[in-house]
């Protein structure tokens, strides 16, 4: 892979807690949580403001809440500035309201808008967790944390199918994920909830429209924990993502991570390939979080 000037230091952790993690620690961190079969992320600016992206359930019931909410005290978290809700499902909004019940709320909670329409009570367990801090995004938004001349940057892409310079028509709750693309300096990861790559019965392809905004990757957060329709050919040719991770449970029944997005990865040469737990029919691990950590510094990456 091509080399370029990069005036950011990226250092991953594979581990049960950061060693080095701290609340303003002058350093962007992106933690991504063994949920199990469930989806959760903490970003910590350099300054210190704390967003939640997405807080799910282990939908295999493996796990609990509390894997979330110890991790945060571990991390020294007293309060959420702000959280990033990609969608509606369970396994991305499940523990909302168990954090918000330890960690007051100070900022938005954002997320794509209108409601759900499900026999479950997870979503309107989540809409009284947050009250009315709840907010809508929209595409292009910029979401500001740290003043000073190396904000963190969180863009939205793409919500409800919509992404600029397009929109598919599609209900599937998936489809309609929130893609965020959270910028520092010259560093991009982006973290776009279970988008699909792919037309199917079911699924839209979102991914080809989005990917023209999106650009080239450090980290790619991997959609719909690397399910068969997601992250296409043409997605991993424009990101051309550095390292990649997956979000998954051991023995889950979904066949996540699927061989064909994983052969995808791999064609597409991907440095680095992190999965918080061995996936489908795999023996089990526990406790893994992976931890993205962003300095300043003049070096070279990629």
């Amino acid at each position: 892979m091509r080399l370029r000037i990069f005036g950011f230091a990226l250092v991953l952790f594979l581990t049960t807690v950061c060693a080095n993690a701290q609340i303003g620690n002058g350093k962007l961190q992106i933690h991504h949580l063994d949920m199990g079969q469930g989806d959760a992320a903490v970003l910590i600016s350099p300054f210190g403001k704390v967003v939640l992206l997405d807080a799910g359930e282990d939908i295999a019931h493996v796990k609990n809440c509390s894997v979330e909410t110890s991790y945060l005290k571990k991390l020294g978290v007293t309060k959420i500035d702000a959280i990033i809700v990609s969608h509606y499902h369970s396994d991305h909004i499940g523990c909302i309201p168990a954090v918000l019940a330890e960690f007051p709320l100070n900022g938005p909670s954002y997320d794509r808008g209108e409601s759900y329409d499900s026999p479950s009570t997870f979503f309107p367990a989540y809409v009284a967790a947050v009250g009315s801090h709840r907010s809508a995004v929209t595409i292009g938004e910029p979401i500001t944390l740290d003043d000073g001349p190396n904000p963190v940057l969180l863009k939205v892409e793409s919500l409800n199918g919509t992404y600029p310079g397009g929109t598919v028509e599609t209900d599937n709750e998936n489809d309609l994920s929130v893609s965020v693309l959270v910028s520092f300096g010259a560093f991009r990861e982006e973290i776009g909830g279970d988008l699909s790559g792919e037309d199917t019965t079911s699924y839209q392809d979102i991914e080809t429209g989005v990917v023209p905004s999106i650009g080239e990757l450090d980290v790619y957060k991997v959609h719909h924990h690397c399910s068969a329709y997601s992250t296409n050919e043409a997605w991993l040719k424009a990101t051309e993502p550095t390292v990649a991770i997956i979000s998954t449970g051991d023995h889950n029944t979904y066949h996540h991570p699927a061989d064909a997005c994983l052969n995808r990865l791999h064609d597409s040469e991907v440095q680095k390939v992190y999965w918080t737990e061995k996936g489908a029919g795999q023996p089990g691990v526990s406790g893994v979080v992976i931890c993205v950590v962003i300095s300043c510094r003049n070096n070279r990456h990629r």
